[in-house]
């Protein structure tokens, strides 16, 4: 069970770098002026939303911005939280672990839901969506497993030696 603690959380880890550093720099372009940003992070947003046939990021439409909102307000500081608490092995990171992996798991249904039930997304497109449910499927579990940390000591505990 060791080696799959450690992959699970090696993957949950990854996908929290790529969240944290693309939902503000990349996904926050859908409601934010691009003179925000400097021109290379605006024609890159361009170049993917071309390039995978990514309509939702082209087209902007409502439901996608508030998931996107959601994303920034909620998912992001979770994923910066899980980095620090998985890196630091902080007791707490099994609940910011789980309430990513439910927020993505829901923010995902909607999205596949569009791009499987609209007929315009492409097998790439797809493919690219996909491994977030993985994602959140790993991150759930993480937070629903135990873990077995060693327990710490508390004040009241500590024998005094003379």
């Amino acid at each position: 069970m060791g080696f799959i603690s450690v992959l699970v959380d090696a993957v949950v880890v990854v996908f929290s770098v790529v969240l944290a550093v693309t939902a503000p720099f990349f996904d926050a372009q859908i409601f934010l002026p691009d003179s925000l940003y400097p021109t290379l992070l605006v024609k890159l947003k361009r170049w993917y939303a071309e390039e995978s046939g990514d309509y939702l990021m082209a087209e902007k439409p409502g439901f996608f911005t508030g998931l996107i909102w959601l994303e920034i307000a909620f998912l992001w500081p979770l994923s910066v939280a899980n980095v620090y608490g998985i890196i630091a092995r902080r007791p707490w990171v099994a609940t910011t672990s789980l309430m990513a992996g439910v927020n993505v798991a829901t923010t995902m249904a909607a999205i596949m839901g569009e791009l499987l039930g609209s007929g315009k997304a492409s097998d790439r497109l797809i493919q690219f969506y996909a491994p977030f449910m993985v994602f959140a499927f790993l991150a759930i579990i993480r937070g629903l497993l135990p873990r077995r940390n060693p327990p710490a000591l508390s004040g009241k505990s500590k024998k005094k030696r003379a």
